[in-house]
């Protein structure tokens, strides 16, 4: 037997004093304290305020009448456990006190086995006893927990394979209701109400039929007669026991839909201040760059106003790349960011916009040369989006780029494509660096101290992917980076001569 006790402390009823003594030596080891009251009087009295485990009472007492007191104790402490110990051997008297509130029922046989078989038994009421507070603990979290999922906003059902509802809260019932298709089978939840109706249900009892275990299917859904309402479906696949699968039933899904119409809402707004802020400023900005442009050749012969001049010139210009970044990476988003490719002389864009950066590079002691092919290279490529990728580029590398440093850019031809590569003698990246710099707002906490918005170079992949091409780096920490750009010579434009840029990565 194990010699933890069991029980800290039992009160224990029994007329018969030898008989008491012989209980009390039999539950050494197991009980840690045993408080004897020989009369039902004074165990009722003292069980108000008995702070212990269990009551371990005779069956016949002086003062009682059959099983009376086994009731009267569980109305004074419903709570307590009574096991009855007693010399009657007769079933009907076992029935009777299991049925008037006792928890187990033992005959006294104060013969050898008595002490072990009286362990025996508490040892089992104690595992029992176990057994149901477990019970009981699991029964309170469940009615919490399904009383929070009734009471939730959002909404949640239980599903089987075939797309039948086997239950749901309010909310669902609300959410169907408010869909106008059938609150009982969720592949056919939606009336003409929904936008892309037959699509979702398509790719519900997809979800329903190729999910696997722990998978999740999400999609978005919004109403004709109210654009401004939407909400989050999805579906997720069980796992464990709630998911397994038998011969005899399906597994199980929860569908869940929350109501995202605030955050869209909110996401709105936002959108429209960025886009209204954003316009706003480009226009002094882009004054104060051409004021400082025209004033630069006025101060020529002064040093000190030609270093304020070109610093207000770079602060205008840095502002300016912000914006367009801010504005390009909301375009993308929203899958309006469209791209319109021409002919263009490469070579041509390439020195107009390394001559926005040559006063800048020059103020830094910076070099920056440029090499390309003797002949012309002429591709099909938006004007204005290459020269946002060529100019984030370049914008980073003087960033990173110590004074005295050295950038170089250099245009490549190729039979069907172009190359153009910006290398730089600055900071450089190292390999866990390399794999989030195109991460949209990655900013390298060792660049913390160096202002932008983390989503330039973002733009840059965008605008690269939509053309068709790719961006490669090499770089390493302390020795530089570069950046190679390679771009079809004819990007793969659509009906209407467009490109449209659908990065989200």
């Amino acid at each position: 037997m194990n010699n933890t006790p069991l029980f800290s402390k039992v009160l224990l009823l029994e007329d018969d004093e030898s008989h008491a003594f012989l209980i009390r030596r039999a539950l050494k080891g197991i009980v840690d304290e045993v408080l004897l009251h020989t009369s039902l009087g004074r165990a009722l009295e003292a069980l108000p305020e008995f702070e212990g485990d269990l009551v371990i009472s005779d069956l016949n007492l002086p003062d009682s009448r059959e099983t009376l007191h086994i009731e009267q104790m569980k109305q004074l402490r419903p709570d307590l456990p009574i096991m009855v110990l007693t010399s009657s051997t007769s079933l009907e008297d076992a029935v009777t006190a299991m049925k008037s509130g006792a928890h187990d029922f033992l005959v006294k046989n104060f013969d050898s086995d008595f002490k072990e078989v009286l362990q025996l038994s508490l040892s089992r009421l104690f595992t029992s006893l176990e057994l149901e507070r477990e019970k009981l603990k699991f029964q309170r979290e469940m009615n919490v927990l399904r009383v929070a999922i009734e009471n939730s906003s959002d909404a949640m059902a239980v599903v089987e394979g075939s797309g039948e509802v086997r239950y749901c809260n309010r909310a669902f019932s609300s959410f169907a209701a408010r869909c106008g298709g059938s609150p009982t089978r969720v592949t056919d939840m939606f009336s003409d109400a929904v936008k892309r109706k037959s699509e979702l249900e398509r790719e519900i009892a997809t979800a329903l039929s190729t999910l696997e275990r722990g998978g999740v299917w999400k999609s978005e859904i919004i109403f004709s007669d109210d654009p401004d309402a939407a909400f989050d479906i999805g579906v997720s696949s069980l796992t464990g026991e709630f998911g397994a699968e038998s011969r005899d039933s399906e597994r199980s899904f929860v569908v869940w839909v929350r109501d995202i119409s605030e955050a869209k809402r909110r996401e709105k707004f936002q959108r429209e201040i960025i886009s209204t802020t954003t316009h706003d400023l480009k226009g002094p900005l882009g004054a104060i760059l051409i004021s400082c442009e025209l004033l630069t050749p006025l101060v020529e012969d002064k040093q000190r106003a030609k270093d304020l001049v070109l610093r207000v010139e770079s602060s205008a210009r840095n502002s300016l790349n912000i914006i367009d970044e801010f504005l390009s990476a909301r375009r993308i988003e929203e899958g309006t960011f469209i791209l319109r490719p021409s002919e263009q002389d490469i070579a041509q864009i390439i020195e107009e916009v390394l001559a926005d950066y040559r006063a800048i590079t020059l103020a830094r002691s910076q070099t920056l040369s440029f090499t390309h092919p003797q002949s012309r290279v002429l591709a099909k490529i938006d004007r204005l989006g290459f020269a946002r990728v060529l100019g984030n580029l370049l914008s980073n590398a003087v960033k990173f780029t110590p004074k005295e440093g050295a950038i170089e850019v250099s245009l490549e031809a190729r039979p069907d494509e172009f190359q153009v590569a910006v290398k730089d003698s600055g900071s450089g990246l190292d390999a866990a660096e390399v794999q989030r710099v195109f991460d949209r707002f990655s900013r390298l906490e060792r660049h913390s101290g160096i202002k932008g918005s983390g989503i330039g170079l973002y733009v840059v992949r965008s605008i690269v992917t939509a053309h068709g091409g790719r961006i490669d780096v090499t770089s390493q920490a302390g020795q530089g980076s570069e950046f190679k750009v390679s771009l079809p010579l004819n990007p793969p434009v659509n009906a209407h001569g467009e490109l449209i840029s659908l990065d989200f990565n």
